[in-house]
């Protein structure tokens, strides 16, 4: 049997729901897919366009937690390139647009330094009591802790960020309508997780805002942490809590799956621990690094946790076995 019909077997990927378009403007190794939202297992019904922006260099960043600083943002760069193609094409953009940070992963995704014309809001929102991989879904557990909005109307919004729960977005555009925010599009970019995808939308829906998704490569399904965004794999958190065996998958199309595979660690979190792996990432009041050492660290011991469950799986193999290997040795020549 194929190994990718091994994969497609043992994990709930909707490879089905995606159809790819043709465009002109992104580059040739660019590859935009729309998601039928009426078909997919994964999302419940929205009334969304959700696309998937398969690029080489998204495809390394969700496959390779070794990539960091400054390597990792010219790969972002690139991404962010090809995304406002694709806006362009799609008739997404306008004088009138604006781009969201949320502080401070957002700027990590470098939309606006390929849109340096538009205008930035800054949005600074913080959990409470949650930390690494150990996420909450209650949206009273975030607050705003800073904020330079002031433009009350826009055409399109964009937001780069990481959608896990969705529920930093929330809290942002919910101070912005607080203060009179008027809008027609939001464009929500990055990694993506189906939650987020759901909760952001019904805030926006309720507003009569549109909201447009293009997730860097598919659209995952979640750890039962709130946090771990896999393409697809066990979840290695409810096995090492609950004892559970569950396999998770993602909305995917089957050319960027089979791109993946021969890279990708069955069950990593794809944009890993996000901020902690950039450098000069803006606050609210100055620059910082993130803990890149830190964010390596902890991919080695997920790596290594994860070779340890999916060892004993029937679909494991001798590559998952030196892929893993190697990209943990990665990590530790970086470290």
């Amino acid at each position: 049997m194929d190994y990718l019909e091994t994969i497609l077997r043992s994990f709930p990927l909707d490879i089905g729901s995606t159809k790819r378009l043709y465009l002109r403007e992104p580059a040739q190794d660019t590859r935009l897919y729309e998601v039928d939202v009426t078909k997919s297992p994964i999302l419940d019904s929205i009334e969304a366009r959700v696309y998937l922006i398969d690029t080489p260099s998204g495809r390394r960043i969700a496959c390779h937690p070794h990539l960091v600083a400054d390597e990792l943002s010219d790969l972002c760069l690139e991404a962010a390139t090809e995304l406002v193609l694709s806006l362009k094409e799609l008739e997404l953009m306008s004088d009138n647009s604006g781009i969201l940070h949320i502080l401070r992963g957002g700027l990590g995704y470098r939309v606006d330094k390929v849109l340096s014309q538009l205008p930035v809001i800054n949005i600074r929102t913080q959990y409470r009591k949650d930390g690494y991989r150990a996420h909450s879904d209650d949206s009273r557990m975030i607050e705003v802790t800073y904020s330079d909005y002031h433009q009350t109307n826009f055409d399109s919004l964009i937001i780069p960020d990481t959608y896990a729960t969705g529920r930093s977005v929330e809290a942002a555009l919910q101070h912005m309508f607080d203060l009179g925010l008027s809008v027609e599009n939001v464009i929500i970019y990055g990694f993506v997780a189906a939650p987020g995808v759901e909760r952001v939308y019904n805030l926006l829906a309720e507003h009569g805002v549109r909201m447009y998704v293009f997730a860097i490569c598919d659209v995952s399904q979640l750890y039962a942490n709130n946090y771990d965004m896999p393409l697809y794999g066990l979840d290695e958190h409810l096995y090492n809590q609950e004892g559970v065996i569950k396999p998770l998958g993602s909305i995917v199309a089957l050319e960027t799956l089979r791109d993946m595979i021969p890279h990708y660690v069955p069950g990593m979190d794809q944009p890993g621990d996000w901020s902690e792996r950039h450098t000069h990432l803006f606050n609210g009041y100055n620059n910082e690094s993130g803990d890149i050492q830190g964010h390596l660290r902890k991919s080695i011991e997920l790596m290594e946790s994860l070779d340890e469950l999916n060892n004993k799986q029937p679909w494991y193999t001798d590559d998952i076995h030196d892929l893993t290997q190697k990209e943990i040795e990665n990590c530790r020549k970086v470290l």
